[in-house]
């Protein structure tokens, strides 16, 4: 992987991104608790499913950007991410990249199963001259330099009071790509592939 990296790094127009999902509900996070002397840990939650689901992809040797699409989740919307939304984000991608001159997009991801669908694979061999997709191996998440945003942008959000209605919840990712634009050293620290891939 080294090697690879060697020489995508000297290629100007090829990038390599890591892409996962995620979530924020307005269930607040816990990030402490307490509980009487010799008695089990008290968490309060409140059951609340409604929320955003999050795909996102920061670019991970080069530029360090971060871009992302977000799905309501309430009664009314089905934010469930699945196949067709992980070839919007692709297509978003190859335009993101398309206007900053990028020809070649590489996308490290997991192994979920809306990833490697079959609607996933006719897309990309339609735009395989344009996009890779290398998949890591299973159960490998801390391969995945997108989980450091994810626990980055969770830490971020955790600092505002808790949310009670899911706008607030898009607003905030929306500040959080703002800060983290204004903050690539930290990204670059969270997410170099040198640091992940030898």
């Amino acid at each position: 992987m080294s090697t690879f990296l060697d020489i995508i790094e000297n290629l100007s127009d090829v990038s390599l991104w890591a892409m996962d999902e995620t979530g924020k509900r307005l269930e607040s996070d816990n990030y402490y608790s307490w509980s009487p002397i010799g008695q089990p840990t008290l968490i309060e939650r409140n059951g609340a499913k409604k929320g955003v689901n999050i795909i996102g992809a920061t670019e991970v040797l080069k530029h360090f950007d971060f871009v992302y699409d977000q799905y309501i989740n309430d009664e009314n919307h089905d934010g469930s991410i699945g196949s067709i939304k992980v070839i919007q984000f692709l297509e978003k991608l190859l335009d993101y990249d398309a206007q900053r001159g990028i020809s070649k997009t590489i996308v490290i991801l997991d192994n979920a199963g809306f990833h490697r669908a079959k609607a996933v694979q006719k897309f990309v061999r339609e735009y395989e001259e344009r996009l890779t997709l290398i998949f890591l191996p299973v159960y490998s998440p801390e391969l995945n330099p997108q989980e450091n945003i994810w626990n980055w942008m969770k830490k971020f959000m955790a600092a505002a009071s808790a949310f009670t209605i899911i706008e607030e919840i898009s607003n905030k990712v929306k500040e959080f790509q703002t800060y983290i634009r204004e903050n690539t050293t930290k990204v670059k620290q969270l997410v170099f592939a040198r640091n992940y891939y030898k």
